[in-house]
């Protein structure tokens, strides 16, 4: 090849060469900006969607799928509603038995109480034999008494310091206690034998107000009193006796004249707390 053919064919190789190298370079540069483009859209996209998930995730947590819980509620306040009655001797009654509920044999003996033994099918007193204690005094007792006043439960008795009383008062507390519990509304009597008033009652109405005072010595009589809920078909009352008291009246205080003396005279310990009618009530000597 001659140096002229050379030399004219060198420019064209040059020219050549330098055109594939632009070439490759161009599309290495492509390559590059594509690559890095497509990795972030897929980490964008990917990120989207994981915001999302847990945007929606976090949405359920704090609001959560409405469900229809009023059902669940009232069967566990009515489930905690009998426990409490069961619990604690109050105006619903203890332990399955409510004031004014007809007893029959097969009653007592399906919640295991029994039958104290008295000749007066009027009036008798009903117990449960796992509920006992040990009196200093009188040795082993029942904790809580039932009367059945013409075979439907009339008044509850407890003798037991451990059993609770829905005001908050147990046998053993002071007189000042229970007059604190019923803000000073209680009435002041003492039993006409009861010479120095050692042995005295502290009464209060539960449910109900007087319209109509009874003679002295008298129960109250339905005409003369009115509930205060339409619901309520007994009038209940609550007799605090109290022992290691001193004689305040010749026989009764009411509860709307206590004066500052008087109160302050209170002495004395709780012996006993019944709750139940006023005929009950009226039953110093129970059923004897």
């Amino acid at each position: 090849m001659s140096f002229l053919h050379l030399k004219s064919a060198l420019p064209i190789f040059k020219t050549a060469m330098v055109c594939t190298l632009l070439i490759g370079t161009m599309q290495l540069m492509i390559g590059c900006d594509l690559q890095p483009s497509s990795s972030n859209n897929d980490g964008t996209t990917q990120k989207n969607n994981t915001d999302i998930d847990m945007a929606e995730n976090d949405e359920l947590s704090v609001n959560p799928t409405p469900t229809d819980t009023s059902a669940m509620d009232k069967a566990q306040n009515n489930e905690a509603a009998d426990i409490a009655d069961e619990q604690i001797v109050s105006p619903s009654g203890y332990q399955k038995l409510s004031f004014g509920q007809v007893i029959t044999p097969e009653l007592l003996s399906s919640l295991g109480m029994t039958r104290a033994e008295s000749d007066n099918e009027q009036c008798y007193y009903v117990s449960n034999p796992q509920l006992s204690y040990v009196d200093k005094e009188y040795g082993k007792r029942a904790s809580v008494l039932y009367q059945i006043i013409e075979g439907k439960v009339a008044l509850i008795s407890i003798q037991d310091p451990s059993i609770p009383f829905y005001k908050d008062i147990k046998v053993g507390d002071s007189a000042t206690d229970v007059m604190k519990a019923h803000n000073d509304k209680l009435s002041y009597e003492v039993d006409k034998y009861a010479v120095d008033g050692d042995y005295y009652s502290l009464i209060a109405n539960v449910n109900f107000k007087v319209i109509k005072q009874s003679s002295l010595g008298e129960s109250l009589k339905n005409e003369n009193i009115e509930l205060n809920n339409k619901q309520d078909s007994l009038p209940l009352q609550i007799d605090y006796h109290i022992k290691g008291g001193q004689k305040l009246n010749n026989h009764t205080i009411k509860a709307t004249e206590w004066t500052v003396d008087n109160k302050d005279l209170l002495k004395g310990q709780v012996k006993s707390i019944d709750i139940g009618i006023p005929e009950a009530i009226y039953l110093v000597e129970g059923c004897s």
